[in-house]
């Protein structure tokens, strides 16, 4: 996986960990705000770092909270069936793709932001527009958003291509 280490605009950011098995996200005083895992896909343990789309993670808060993350279901076609879901908190948080560099998070079926990735040799570069007031938990799971799903989906079209030139 390529990470963007930089901040995002909110000076929020994210770490792989030494052993590539967590991801952990820090706010600009660089407090840990949350970690990422994945789980193991298939009944295998795996030691290195591996988010599969379409087999969910876990997302642990310092105070111990526990919720899932799920980047997409599996074998999505469609553009609306490549989004991401994170449910912690009482909360339900989705990152809905609307085109291929564009994508909306939501805080249950609230607008919390639009974020667009760059084009050519910017495609690294988010931009996000806040739609919404939003608090700390709100910001770790948009910049895992940013930092890790990133925004944009390809179409079925795109993908039945995609999948013809790799044959």
């Amino acid at each position: 996986m390529n990470w963007n280490y930089t901040p995002t605009e909110t000076g929020w950011f994210v770490k792989v960990a030494e052993e590539d098995s967590t991801i952990t996200i820090f706010d600009p005083t660089g407090i840990l705000r949350g970690e990422l895992f994945p789980t193991p896909v298939d009944g295998i343990e795996r030691d290195t770092l591996t988010l599969r789309k379409g087999h969910p993670a876990v997302l642990r808060l310092p105070d111990g909270t526990i919720g899932t993350f799920l980047d997409q279901k599996p074998k999505a076609m469609r553009r609306r069936n490549k989004r991401c879901e994170v449910a912690i908190a009482d909360r339900t948080y989705l990152f809905a793709h609307t085109s291929g560099r564009k994508a909306t998070a939501l805080r249950d079926g609230i607008p919390l932001a639009r974020m667009e990735r760059g084009r050519w040799s910017r495609r690294n570069t988010i931009t996000r527009k806040s739609l919404a007031v939003v608090d700390a938990l709100d910001e770790c799971v948009l910049t895992i958003f940013e930092k890790v799903v990133t925004p944009g989906r390809t179409g079925a079209f795109d993908q039945v291509i995609s999948d013809f030139s790799n044959i």
